[in-house]
């Protein structure tokens, strides 16, 4: 018996014995075992190629759909049991082109397909499992949602909604991930990178839920199945099953312990520390120059839209989204976040340094005055509250004089009336909103405020919250030459080659 068939007979056996009653989290188990480490800071010290295929390993519970009142799907090819999970016994023979539909009623699935007479009451989750038999150039596949994958399919009631889940090995899995995470543009070490980033973040969300270990899209990872790894199959092979068969079973360990590998689209040309972001502070999460975003200014204007962005939209539409009314007064501080224990109570304290900016220059609170109120936003909330495709911007509030702080940063200037200093010391007045204002010189004009009165403009650079490996970073990094270690050790050790974060081989296998 081949590896791969051992493989296929483990998960057969794991899932059978799955679950024997309703609202128990259906669950797989995988031992780790016999984990090897190698630095990543050795630039040669490539994996060497693994040409296996996927099928055996950890096993991951990718949702597909949660909170849907039913769900439909189909075996596309290969050899498929359905059985009821709470009783081990068939539902009915599966074959290929037949349609299965499951419904959430009460506590109960109802089921109605081929060999059934009507929709039929199960217990549940029921489980169309994988029976084996398929080649690396003939798996195993259903379709849910019109999606294709490989691999087994749960379903379950939760509360009268159905949870939908792909059950399969981690390297499977990632077939379906890397490719719709970084696209077709990057080469060979970014896809390497990706591959690696991508397999250590999904371990890192397992747990976090007690009834599947990762979601399928922008919330966790973007997973396509088969219909996404198949976007990159070109000329009878595949670059991105290539990647992750080169880096089977390696992940990212700081100090030891696995990382939660958080990517971001473009850093902007700087990643930032995770604490000015969400709410804790990593040391593999550090903000480091990422000058290599800038190549998505030879990609086309899609690309460059990640690097490179303006919004505008008026002070009432604005003051309408925030719920505050027509604008009056925006102000941005960069501040940088400290994170400290209360000695008493041991509770995680979160404070601003006063005089300081981030290591990127992302925005860290913004406080908004409008004719209805006020309203303060904070860290990466900014993102979602403008609709901003990150937090590294310039505000320009249309109609509004700004000056310098002792920062350097620009602070606008309120109040009915400001005075400036005229010829021979004497005060002159003028009033914000009233036009464009011009700052002289010899022979000719600037002007101080260009945006209209009732807009405001911001001004960006990259695309998503910013943390972690900047993905436009790691492509154009590679089209320079970089190997994938060296990509990694860049974003999540700051290029230190201090020994604190490490390549682990064999992770799960």
């Amino acid at each position: 018996m081949t590896a791969q068939q051992v493989g296929r007979l483990l998960l057969l056996c794991l899932l059978v014995v799955l679950v024997a009653c309703l609202g128990t989290p259906l669950r797989v188990q995988a031992a780790v075992a016999g984990a090897t480490t190698n630095t990543v800071t050795t630039a040669n010290s490539a994996a060497p190629a693994n040409n296996a295929g996927a099928g055996t390993g950890l096993m991951m519970r990718v949702a597909l759909n949660e909170g849907v009142p039913a769900a439909s799907f189909l075996v596309k090819q290969g050899s498929y049991t359905f059985t009821d999970s709470s009783t081990g016994l068939p539902l009915g023979a599966v074959k290929a082109g037949d349609t299965w539909t499951v419904t959430a009623v009460g506590t109960t699935l109802l089921v109605q397909g081929p060999g059934l007479k009507g929709a039929q009451p199960f217990k549940g989750p029921v489980l169309l499992q994988d029976a084996g038999g398929a080649s690396s150039d003939h798996p195993n596949l259903f379709q849910c949602n019109g999606t294709l994958y490989r691999g087994s399919l749960a379903i379950q009631n939760l509360s009268n909604k159905l949870l939908v889940l792909n059950i399969l090995d981690m390297e499977s899995y990632l077939y379906g991930v890397v490719g719709k995470e970084i696209g077709g543009a990057a080469s060979a070490e970014a896809l390497c990178a990706q591959a690696v980033v991508s397999r250590s973040y999904a371990l890192s969300m397992r747990g976090l839920s007690a009834w599947y270990d990762i979601g399928h899209d922008t919330d966790a990872q973007v997973y396509g199945g088969y219909s996404g790894e198949q976007e990159f199959a070109s000329g009878g092979g595949n670059p991105v099953v290539t990647a992750v068969q080169r880096t089977r079973g390696q992940v990212l360990e700081y100090s030891g312990a696995l990382i939660c590998a958080y990517f971001t689209a473009n850093a902007g040309g700087y990643t930032e520390d995770a604490e000015n972001v969400w709410t804790e502070s990593r040391p593999y999460l550090k903000g480091v120059a990422s000058d290599e975003d800038a190549c998505v200014d030879t990609m086309g204007s899609w690309a460059q839209s990640t690097y490179r962005w303006t919004k505008t939209i008026s002070r009432s539409d604005l003051g309408t989204q925030l719920g505050v009314g027509k604008i009056l007064d925006i102000q941005v501080s960069r501040n940088r976040t400290r994170i400290s224990t209360d000695p008493v109570t041991g509770s995680i304290k979160r404070d601003f340094i006063p005089g300081s900016v981030t290591v990127s220059g992302r925005a860290t609170q913004v406080t908004v005055t409008g004719a209805g109120g006020s309203k303060t936003f904070y860290r990466d909330n900014i993102r979602q509250a403008f609709g901003l495709k990150s937090t590294l911007f310039d505000l320009d509030l249309g109609g509004q004089l700004q000056g310098m702080d002792t920062q350097g940063q620009p602070v606008a200037l309120t109040g009915d009336k400001i005075y400036v200093e005229g010829q021979d010391g004497v005060p002159l007045t003028v009033a914000p909103g009233a036009g464009n204002l011009y700052a002289i010189g010899s022979g000719s004009a600037q002007v101080l405020q260009g945006a209209p009165a009732d807009q405001v403009t911001f001004s960006g650079r990259g695309y998503g919250h910013g943390v972690g490996m900047s993905q436009w970073g790691a492509i154009g990094l590679a089209i320079k030459g970089y190997k994938y270690q060296d990509i990694l050790e860049l974003y999540y050790n700051q290029g230190k080659h201090d020994g604190n974060l490490k390549l682990v081989g064999n992770y799960g296998n």
